[in-house]
């Protein structure tokens, strides 16, 4: 894929917004940047507009909304919605599919949300969840807390030697640690907690400290919205944090966003809604859509598409929730997918089974960790280091090893990053195909006396998806009609009104095409065409404006000589 801007190494603040700046400079006739937000620490959250300006506002096309960090730590998201953006600029003149795109769609690129967390993320060993802003208490609480103790740039692991600890060095490989079988009771036996320090200890025990970061911006959307006792890091209130409500209002200040991709680390695994309720209790052909959809996403990026809440939940009593997914879906009636992108286990040799995760063997948790071990020494550099002495001032003699879990589990190491967003942004450009788009696919005049016509036309819509989105968009009746016009100097209109609501268009998605046996099978659906007509008095050789429209579906015209 041609691009601007290399992909070997993650982008800070100030680099990220250069590009940006870059992009809007080279290609003014494609870009358009604003701030949506601006942090507690002065930075913005940048989103751009990507459409060719000259074929129409960006409002008047249907739109993609993708983006990026609303985790700090999950910067490969953010590489991955700069690669899309950076893909459809530099291909405009020389690829005729990327020209297209931006001619007749709009792409709506909010590449990092969480600005200030990730500065912290990428500049310091520290990890983070969103933002660093003390929550929900104001001070470190007592315990042990991370830290990089020797200097190498890394927060990783710390075991120490206690009578009472759960782990044992694996007698098989001696890198690893495995739990204390119940009737262990001679040997050396380890605490294994973060590399860190100890603030305020209480009693004998090291205990780990609650986090002093705890916000999640992905638990503060106003849909599923739990407060902090039954889900963590959900903030005060809906939309409390500046971040979320900008994101919210852009979204709704945007209405002809017609389909969302949000993108996250890790796991490998595209999921799609509903992630508050059970697949089945969406409609079936919300259902179908969404899974056509994700198998186009498995197919260029390898990964599975999975219902967010039969097979990606472990708790489905208390399942996460207040997510942007879910707000877009079942607050907005629009196809929503959570790419969780990178997959550390299967890239080492392990698969990661959806519906059993929790269910691993002890043997087979030790397993993947070997393997994993394994591959981040061959291909990650400071990836795993071995377990090294270390004097700490508080615990006296331990030992520091492990992962970098930061750039190994968490994010792609820099060596797979370019082939990590370049499959997201292949899936991104066929997900925007699929959007609904309006056509004129016939007019026609019939002259019925000197200065009386039958005017005639058939509007089609061309895409995968229909004009109203979903079925969940219908059940929430926000679903806006198409709307046909007709205007014209001396013209006067005998029947027919000169704006005209048809209603829905469907997609192509709704024929119910299905392969049975040896044949092939379009069922019973609803109009994806409709014509329209009006009794128009004028003289011939007037010209008239055919225009039809639908937020979702963008504008199509047309002029007529009659």
């Amino acid at each position: 894929m041609k691009t601007t801007f290399q992909y070997d190494h993650y982008y800070d603040y100030q680099e990220l917004t250069h590009c940006i700046e870059q992009l809007a400079k080279s290609y003014p006739d494609l870009v358009s940047v604003e701030s949506i937000c601006t942090s507690e620490k002065g930075r913005q959250v940048w989103a751009v507009t990507l459409t060719n300006k000259k074929s129409g506002p960006a409002l008047s096309k249907p739109a993609l909304y993708i983006d990026g960090n609303t985790h700090a730590g999950e910067v490969t998201g953010s590489m991955a919605a700069m690669h899309t953006m950076d893909v459809l600029c530099t291909g405009y003149d020389s690829d005729a599919s990327l020209r297209r795109l931006l001619d007749e769609m709009t792409f709506y690129i909010i590449p990092r949300i969480s600005v200030d967390g990730t500065e912290v993320y990428l500049h310091t060993p520290a990890r983070l969840r969103s933002a660093d802003r003390p929550y929900p208490h104001p001070v470190q609480q007592p315990g042990l807390f991370p830290q990089d103790l020797d200097d190498d740039g890394v927060i990783r692991m710390m075991r120490f030697k206690d009578p009472h600890g759960a782990w044992k060095i694996s007698p098989d490989h001696p890198q690893l640690m495995e739990k204390r079988k119940p009737d262990d009771r001679e040997g050396e036996f380890y605490t294994v907690l973060s590399e860190g320090m100890i603030e305020q200890q209480q009693g004998n025990e090291v205990q780990p400290a609650k986090t002093l970061w705890g916000l999640d911006f992905n638990r503060n959307y106003p849909y599923g919205w739990f407060s902090e006792a039954r889900q963590p890091g959900a903030g005060p209130y809906p939309l409390s944090n500046p971040e979320n409500k900008a994101v919210v209002d852009f979204v709704l200040g945007h209405p002809n966003i017609g389909s969302v991709a949000t993108h996250h680390t890790s796991g490998g695994v595209i999921l799609y809604p509903p992630g508050t309720r059970p697949e089945k209790s969406a409609h079936a052909l919300d259902s179908l859509r969404l899974r056509e959809i994700g198998a186009m996403a498995t197919e260029e990026m390898g990964y599975p598409a999975i219902n967010i809440f039969d097979h990606f939940m472990i708790d489905q009593e208390n399942y996460s929730s207040g997510a942007f997914d879910d707000w877009c879906f079942q607050n907005q009636g629009i196809p929503a997918y959570t790419l969780e992108l990178w997959n550390l286990l299967e890239r080492a040799g392990s698969k990661i089974d959806w519906d059993h995760r929790g269910e691993r063997t002890e043997k087979q948790s030790l397993q993947i960790l070997t393997q994993v071990m394994d591959w981040c020494a061959k291909n990650a550099d400071s990836g795993f280091e071995p377990w090294t002495k270390w004097n700490h001032p508080q615990l006296g003699e331990v030992e520091i090893g492990g992962l970098n879990l930061k750039f190994t589990e968490q994010n792609c190491p820099v060596a797979f990053l370019k082939q990590e967003v370049e499959k997201t942004t292949r899936f991104c450009l066929r997900y925007a195909r699929a959007l609904p788009q309006l056509s004129i696919e016939k007019t026609e005049v019939r002259w019925l006396a000197e200065d009386l016509a039958e005017v005639s036309a058939v509007i089609g819509n061309n895409g995968y998806l229909p004009t109203y989105l979903t079925e969940e968009a219908r059940s929430l009746q926000i679903n806006e009609p198409v709307r046909v016009s007709l205007q014209g100097q001396s013209v006067s209109l005998v029947q027919g009104k000169q704006v005209m609501e048809i209603g829905d268009l469907q997609g192509y998605s709704g024929a119910h095409a299905s392969y049975s046996a040896c044949t092939l099978q379009t069922g019973n659906h609803e109009p994806m065409v409709k014509t329209v007509c009006w009794l128009v008095q004028a003289q011939p050789g007037t010209v008239l404006k055919l225009t039809a429209f639908q937020q979702k579906a963008g504008k199509a015209e047309i002029q007529i000589t009659l």
